[in-house]
């Protein structure tokens, strides 16, 4: 809490909020599947959004994150590809994913969970992060772990776990 406390204080003791933008050209959004045993690390290269905190009720911590679903990139360019289309992605029809949380959090000395929703695809499903506030104030980390068959990312084919394992593991970094 003392980390949440630093930003808390850098956001300026004379409002009872601050809205904080994520400088999305030093910060990270991060994912790691599993395909037939290997890790895939991906990440998406465009997103934005803010964070605000509430001075009076850090528990209320609110978070919005835009993705832009095409910036997605795995290394790969046929793989990438492939996940931006229908059986995936489908980013020509759903080019970008909502992730936001109204506050609610909960919390300990070194974490904060925030409820939350994500939408992506066409589909909105309750999605918890955990949050961690760097000693400086200047960054917040983050995971969360979604099923790809809430989206119905990797249909058809891509459904078995054996080939794709549901669990995605998201990681960030956000600079404010």
């Amino acid at each position: 809490m003392r980390a949440l406390a630093i930003v808390l204080m850098m956001a300026g003791a004379s409002a009872s909020a601050a809205d904080l933008s994520f400088d999305a050209s030093n910060s990270t959004l991060k994912f790691v599947g599993d395909y037939s045993g290997e890790a895939v690390l991906g990440v998406f290269k465009a997103f934005t959004g803010t964070v605000t905190l509430d001075l009076a009720a850090p528990m209320a911590t609110r978070f919005r994150t835009e993705i832009d679903v095409a910036s997605l990139d795995t290394d790969y360019a046929d793989r990438d590809d492939t996940l931006r289309g229908p059986e995936f992605f489908d980013a020509s029809a759903h080019p970008k994913a909502l992730w936001t949380s109204n506050g609610d959090c909960s919390g300990s000395l070194t974490a904060l969970t925030c409820p939350g929703e994500l939408r992506l695809k066409g589909r909105t499903v309750a999605v918890p992060i955990v949050v961690a506030v760097a000693q400086d104030g200047k960054s917040i980390t983050g995971k969360a772990t979604v099923n790809r068959l809430d989206f119905d990312i990797g249909s058809g084919e891509w459904e078995d776990a054996g080939t794709i394992r549901h669990d995605i593991a998201i990681g960030f970094v956000l600079k404010l």
